[in-house]
């Protein structure tokens, strides 16, 4: 695999050119579900007018989108202006495009491994429904009735044989069909199979499921650019051999932009801000990979005989990576702790953290030793967090201020952050590009 590394200060980058060789180990999604009905394969025609909801974008947003130089390298670069991570415009214009036209991680996949068993959640202002139907066959649609638009499943997840609107009792089947709308007597020019759950694009990795808002791509690379991540993670356990424990989420007052650039900056801030844990780290071991969607980064944990349960807890080495571009997914020692980003407003942000713990290790333990371990773990893991929730609302504040406007990179240790930027840029302008060119043809 050609890759080019380069050395600076205690920080060693590798940058992966596109990845040839797809991992056998996740070329296809998870055996337990069969593939999707082929009417759902690709976009529905519907999607091909959506768009027109969008309304014309202000020149002031287009601007400030410009003002970030898709050519300047990290050592000259700027970071992207202030008004990235306050301006509801750019927030609009993120939901348009990063949050449409990208795989988005929104669940897992024990959540819907049975037939009927489904979850909800909303990407932005998109309501959605994922669910398993009668066939154990993966599905996902707009959780947005087909009637006047109302919500069709309130509740969070569990089971169901159909889906019933409460509104006016419109039934859909677990496949999207709708089967039974009510009260139409005299009605003309409507077609019941027009008329269904609109379709989303939805696939697996690992134990995660995704989304694609826009519908599936005409080709799917994913599993080819995130690759060498994929065996990283596999190495250690990834996609076998682990148990769900719990999961927990978070409310954050900051744009979740800030979230991944404190997440991808090569444990620039660990020293700083996490002084408990980068005290189990050998910080000076720093790795860093930036492919195509991803950034990885490995240190080793020290080894001094210390056999602690917070030494436990990070094991011999942590692996930390961001998929473009609301995921986090974090394996070190016998944990694997799996973040989900999504946007709340321009200013707000949640973060859905799913644990898992190694099943071979659990089973080394006793009851009353395995119950200790992981509450200690999830009580340093909450410290973490607390600790990260502190400083990404501090930028957010300073954000807001009239006396910060950009900023720079450091070129080695914020690399990945610079890359991560450098793909929502080319995201946002073509955004701004479709606009264009959607409005020059009306």
């Amino acid at each position: 695999m050609a890759s080019l590394i380069t050395s600076l200060g205690t920080a060693r980058v590798r940058i992966f050119r596109p990845f040839t060789a797809v991992n056998r180990c996740f070329t296809t999604a998870d055996r337990r579900f069969k593939s999707v009905d082929r009417r759902f394969q690709t976009a529905d025609r519907r999607f091909k007018t959506v768009d027109r909801r969008f309304t014309k974008i202000d020149p002031a947003v287009a601007d400030e989108v410009l003002r970030f130089s898709l050519d300047a390298p990290v050592h000259e670069a700027l970071t992207p202006p202030s008004s990235w991570y306050r301006n509801p415009g750019i927030h609009e214009l993120e939901a348009d495009t990063v949050w449409r036209n990208n795989w988005v991680a929104v669940g897992r996949t024990d959540q819907v491994s049975t037939p009927g068993a489904f979850f909800t959640g909303t990407i932005g202002r998109e309501p959605f429904i994922v669910s398993s139907d009668r066939s154990n066959t993966l599905r996902a649609f707009y959780n947005v009735c087909c009637h006047h638009g109302n919500v069709v499943e309130w509740r969070e997840a569990g089971e169901a044989s159909e889906f019933v609107c409460c509104y006016h009792g419109w039934t859909y089947a677990l496949d999207g069909r709708l089967r039974k709308p009510t009260k139409l007597r005299g009605i003309k020019n409507f077609v019941a199979a027009q008329n269904g759950l609109k379709p989303i694009g939805v696939r697996t990795w690992g134990p995660l499921v995704f989304l694609r808002l826009a519908g599936y791509p005409d080709e799917d690379d994913f599993d080819q650019k995130v690759g060498p991540l994929a065996q990283e993670l596999e190495e250690m356990g990834f996609t076998r051999g682990m148990r769900h424990i719990c999961r927990r989420q978070y409310q954050l007052r900051c744009n979740w932009k800030l979230i991944v650039d404190n997440a991808a900056d090569s444990g620039y801030h660990l020293e700083y801000v996490h002084r408990d844990l980068s005290s189990n780290l050998d910080l000076s071991t720093f790795r860093t990979e930036v492919g195509d969607i991803y950034n990885m980064q490995v240190c080793i944990g020290k080894d001094d005989n210390d056999n602690t349960l917070k030494r436990q807890r990070i094991g011999s080495k942590a692996v930390y990576s961001c998929i473009y571009p609301n995921l986090l997914v974090n394996r070190y020692g016998p944990w694997l702790d799996i973040n989900i980003l999504l946007p709340l407003g321009p200013d707000r942000s949640l973060m859905i953290y799913d644990f898992y713990l190694k099943e071979s290790f659990a089973e080394e333990m006793s009851e009353t030793e395995l119950a200790e371990f992981i509450e200690q773990s999830l009580k340093d893991s909450d410290q973490v967090q607390q600790e990260d929730t502190r400083v990404c609302e501090g930028v957010q504040r300073g954000m807001e201020s009239t006396a910060f406007d950009v900023g720079r990179y450091a070129p080695g240790p914020e690399m990945p952050v610079h890359a991560f930027h450098l793909q929502l840029a080319r995201d946002l302008r073509e955004g701004l590009e479709h606009h264009e060119s959607m409005y020059s043809t009306n």
